[in-house]
């Protein structure tokens, strides 16, 4: 009991570790909206991202061992469904505030806890079912479909939680896998850089020197934010870690009025008191059952 307690707990730091990271990845995405597009974004991020991995390699398990990986396919799999993620989430980045795209990615806990049943064998009670219902509601005082034009950004950050939710399913489903941290983070990245260059490199911009360092500090914090989430779901169940997405909305305000100027308006803000605290609700449940 005590060796599944702390792996929960380990399991917890690592998700707020990734998560944060993940948000001043998202703020430098942002802050570079302004002279890039998406697939160049997207590129730039696995491409430094890639590059300080391979310095980092002998820390990390080794390129040899990671090529020895005998779950090639699942790996690009991995890297297929956190490619249309980071397009999608990254479009939402470079069109909302922060925090609005934050608050409406929220329902990845949601999909990952209803995703589980399928695909992981998850059981989920009525109080889950319940929880998640509420959750939804929060997204939907945000969107407001009926009531305002609903935004193809804010489309796009929803669409962007399902297959966030569906990178950490594969994460799970590999914890018992021979692999090393390395592996977590490099085939996704040759994925994307190989789609990108293959399929959009007429949409790609050259990168300009003076943001070369804004594309390494986002392409390692995005990787290793990337790396501690792989292992945070790997250690606790997906409903516990993934609830830890919700400290993203505390940077989200904070980087966002700091660096951006943004605010958050009255129903974001409410829609996503709501999604919190059905996300804290749920991992209540879930920590009490382990």
């Amino acid at each position: 009991m005590g060796s599944i307690k702390d792996g929960v707990t380990k399991g917890i730091l690592l998700a707020l570790l990734g998560f944060s990271l993940l948000s001043f990845g998202d703020a430098t995405i942002k802050y570079l909206s302004r002279y890039y597009l998406t697939y160049s974004l997207v590129l730039y991020n696995s491409v430094f991202g890639l590059l300080l991995l391979l310095l980092l390699s002998p820390w990390l398990g080794g390129i040899k061992n990671t090529l020895k990986d005998k779950r090639i396919k699942l790996h690009l799999l991995r890297g297929g469904l956190v490619f249309v993620q980071l397009l999608l989430i990254v479009y939402a980045f470079t069109q909302l505030p922060l925090a609005k795209a934050y608050a409406i990615s929220f329902v990845a806990p949601m999909f990952s806890a209803l995703l589980a049943i399928p695909l992981l064998k998850d059981k989920l009670s009525g109080k889950h079912m319940m929880i998640i219902g509420i959750g939804f509601v929060g997204v939907l005082i945000i969107l407001r479909p009926g009531l305002i034009p609903l935004e193809m950004a804010s489309l796009a950050a929803l669409i962007s939680a399902l297959f966030f939710s569906l990178v950490n399913i594969t994460a799970r489903y590999m914890r018992d896998s021979q692999h090393t941290l390395l592996s977590w983070a490099f085939y996704p990245h040759l994925v994307i850089i190989s789609i990108l260059l293959l399929f959009f490199w007429p949409e790609l911009q050259l990168p300009r020197l003076q943001d070369l360092p804004y594309f390494v500090f986002m392409g390692g914090v995005s990787t290793f934010g990337a790396i501690s989430l792989a292992r945070a779901f790997a250690h606790a169940r997906m409903a516990t870690a993934a609830s830890f997405h919700y400290v993203q909305m505390l940077w989200g305000i904070l980087l966002g009025y700091f660096i951006f100027g943004d605010t958050v308006d009255l129903w974001t803000g409410v829609g996503a008191v709501v999604i919190i605290a059905s996300g804290l609700w749920l991992m209540r449940v879930e920590t009490r059952k382990t």
